[in-house]
């Protein structure tokens, strides 16, 4: 009788433990979107540029960001989620910066340390208005499933 009560006890505790590990499992990825485009300025692919989504309003999560490559071309990653696949659905502000170094300045001293330093620094090639979520004329829907978003920049570009 004993064996028996141990069997029921043993299987009872097996099922209930397969139950927890996989009976409610979920999925912690998020319904992610896949986005891609090309950016151009004046009708010209932007290559090296960097574009970042901005969530809008209502919209959830954190936004996503991408780079362009030599023919302009951006495909969106996230942190969160599936990060290959883009964003959320929702609508966003789009920022689009392009950094280029300038040649080596003038060395630079050093009080504190007594030393001569060359800087170099970068300069955003970009129109301004771009730069930012609070300036950015551009406002893009992304949808579920896959979107192609081409963003094309005016080098006189006017404000919201």
């Amino acid at each position: 009788m004993k064996l028996k009560q141990n069997y029921y006890r043993c299987c009872g505790i097996f099922l209930c433990l397969t139950v927890l590990l996989f009976g409610c499992h979920r999925s912690n990825k998020l319904p992610m979107n896949y986005v891609e485009g090309i950016i151009t300025l004046e009708g010209e692919p932007v290559s090296g540029a960097s574009v970042r989504f901005t969530p809008k309003d209502s919209t959830i999560g954190i936004g996503a960001a991408g780079f362009t490559d030599s023919h302009g071309k951006y495909k969106l990653t996230s942190s969160i989620g599936d990060s290959e696949k883009g964003t959320l659905p929702g609508e966003y502000l789009v920022t689009v910066t392009k950094y280029e170094f300038i040649d080596l300045a003038k060395p630079k001293f050093d009080a504190g340390s007594q030393t001569e330093s060359l800087t170099q620094e970068s300069k955003n090639v970009l129109p301004e208005i771009y730069r930012f979520p609070k300036t950015t004329p551009i406002t893009v829907t992304v949808i579920q499933g896959k979107n192609k978003i081409d963003l094309p920049l005016k080098k006189t570009a006017n404000p919201k």
